[in-house]
């Protein structure tokens, strides 16, 4: 494409690949950048011709070294270029400074939009730099929000993909920009991080803690301190009086207003004045208050002639109940006296709860360690249910894992030995059958616990079968059914720390040495592993790299892209 440019002597040409020549210095390439700009020439062509300049009766490459690298690729042997006889334009320079450094957001939006400035589509933009065109378009948004937005997005105060939400903010009413710019400047990193997926909160949030004298309201339904504080006059007041007059007639038990509603047509007449902000996610904002009061007004007086309407249909139903006309629903009629029974009662529940916590008090806070049903309420409630098979609920999962973990890896009759013998009459390597659900442990652990006869019989049977789920060697089931013992998570770990004491000194020392075996093997390993790769790093940083001395000289330049 043909550009403008401030050079004071440009002319494009079309040069032979052969005949560019690369400097000495130019830095490496980066292979994704030449991947995507080779999809892309191979799309659409080269938008953006490679910069070179004259040295020595040759062309050296200034700007457009992965573009020339994406042509080689494709095989093209001549290519589009600008010859610059003296300095660069600025858009070059922009080029350079953002293909070549790590660039803020805000740096990155200067340098494409002097690009822009210069000529360059968006396509060519894209092009030059090996950016996606929504990257560049994105950029190019930031430049349009006030600066101190522009700065708080370029120092990731505020994430970049917000900046579609400040621009549907702005666009509408640019002091309710203000106003959120403002709360967030204020150290208010929360809001900052929900503001692309909750911007009506942020809203909400910056017109209560701002002085701004900005409006907003959501475009649904309207509250009733949000109809006093729009002061909508005697009438109106009026109206909402006997709106509310008019829902308790039509449902005795109703409590407050009705809801006011605002209907489809009221948003599309906001948003035809040019005051609705809208957001990919949420309730659309309106930010004009007066045509958002006589919108109310209106919503108000519908609301009115709905519900009169609905009044005056209830009343005829009524009279016709009354009259014998309409035989009354027995059904409704047995829950009107059941609710009114219940209202007759209510005030009682109020006194009956206070006996309940003063009778608890009394009776309940010490209890007889040797009450038996003390001890099957706590034991039984900590071993939880059965399982029950669902696929929606983890109900059972506590005993099963108690079961599968821990009774039937240590108690003999819930295994079989299955080893085989060699032919020289020989056994084989020992191989145990534990079975495979847990169906069997189950019972047995039910059975076991339910034979206890008093409580101290209940919680230490309880603490066997927790306490063999605890302990238990995974060692002789396969790698993959090896799980986790259970944990059981309490109030400041005090349940942990009293099963280790509890049960910790019952642990045989055939056990514990076997535990010490483990982790010695593991220690073991971990050793092995690092000093290998303490060998291997030493024997890269002995061996020479030839790259290294070429990157030491790619450094230095700076007019290559």
């Amino acid at each position: 494409m043909t550009q403008t440019t401030t050079a004071r002597s440009t002319n494009n040409a079309r040069l032979a690949l052969d005949e560019i020549t690369i400097g000495d210095n130019v830095r490496a390439l980066d292979p994704d950048n030449v991947a995507a700009l080779t999809a892309s020439i191979k799309l659409r062509g080269l938008l953006v011709p490679l910069i070179v300049r004259p040295v020595d009766g040759r062309h050296q490459l200034v700007a457009g070294h992965h573009r020339l690298a994406a042509c080689r690729e494709l095989g093209h042997t001549e290519i589009d270029v600008t010859i610059r006889e003296h300095e660069g334009s600025s858009a070059d320079s922009a080029a350079e400074n953002i293909t070549r450094k790590q660039l803020t957001p805000l740096e990155e939006a200067h340098a494409v939009q002097a690009m822009l400035d210069e000529g360059y589509t968006l396509d060519g933009t894209a092009q030059a730099l090996g950016w996606s065109t929504q990257l560049v378009n994105a950029r190019a948004k930031i430049l349009k929000l006030p600066a101190r937005a522009q700065q708080m997005l370029g120092q990731r105060t505020i994430a970049l993909s917000s900046i579609d939400q400040l621009l549907a903010i702005g666009t509408v009413s640019p002091p309710l920009l203000d106003a959120v710019i403002t709360f967030l400047d204020d150290g208010n990193e929360f809001a900052a991080e929900r503001l692309a997926r909750e911007p009506g909160w942020v809203l909400d949030s910056a017109l209560r803690n701002t002085n701004t004298k900005a409006f907003a309201a959501y475009m649904d339904t309207v509250q009733p301190h949000v109809i006093a504080d729009l002061r909508l006059g005697k009438k109106t007041d009026e109206l909402h009086a006997q709106a509310e007059k008019l829902h308790r007639q039509i449902n005795r038990h109703a409590y407050g207003p009705p809801t006011i509603r605002l209907t489809v047509t009221d948003v599309d007449q906001a948003r035809a004045a040019g005051v609705l902000i809208e957001f990919d996610r949420g309730r659309p904002i309106i930010v004009d208050r007066s045509l958002y009061r006589e919108l109310v007004k209106a919503a108000i007086k519908r609301t009115v002639e709905t519900l009169t309407a609905q009044a005056a249909d209830v009343a005829k139903d009524k009279q016709a109940r009354r009259s014998g006309k309409t035989p009354d629903d027995p059904h409704a009629a047995a829950e009107r006296e059941r609710n009114a029974q219940l209202r007759g009662i209510a005030d009682q529940a109020h006194g009956a709860n206070l006996d309940l916590g003063s009778s608890l008090l009394t009776g309940l806070s010490v209890v007889d360690p040797n009450d038996i049903n003390v001890a099957r309420f706590f034991v039984y409630a900590l071993l939880g249910p059965d399982h029950d098979n669902s696929p929606y609920t983890q109900t059972g999962e506590r005993i099963e894992r108690i079961a599968m973990g821990g009774i039937r890896l240590c108690f003999d009759e819930l295994r079989s030995d299955v080893t085989k013998k060699r032919k020289d009459g020989s056994l084989g390597r020992m191989k145990i059958d534990y079975g495979k659900d847990a169906t069997a442990a189950q019972k047995w652990l039910w059975k076991f616990i339910d034979g206890a006869k008093s409580p101290g019989e209940i919680y230490g049977r309880a603490l066997v079968v927790i306490a063999a789920q605890e302990h238990a060697s995974r060692l002789v089931l396969p790698t993959a059914k090896r799980g986790c013992p259970l944990r059981f998570s309490s109030h400041k770990d005090h349940a942990a720390k009293a099963l280790a004491k509890l049960a910790g000194e019952h642990v045989p020392a055939s056990l514990r040495t076997l535990q010490k075996s483990v982790a010695r093997a593991h220690r073991e390993h971990d050793q092995a592993i690092t000093a290998l790769r303490t060998t291997a790093s030493t024997a890269d940083a002995e061996q020479p790299d030839a790259d290294n001395d070429v990157d030491e000289d790619l450094d230095g330049f700076d007019d290559e892209d």
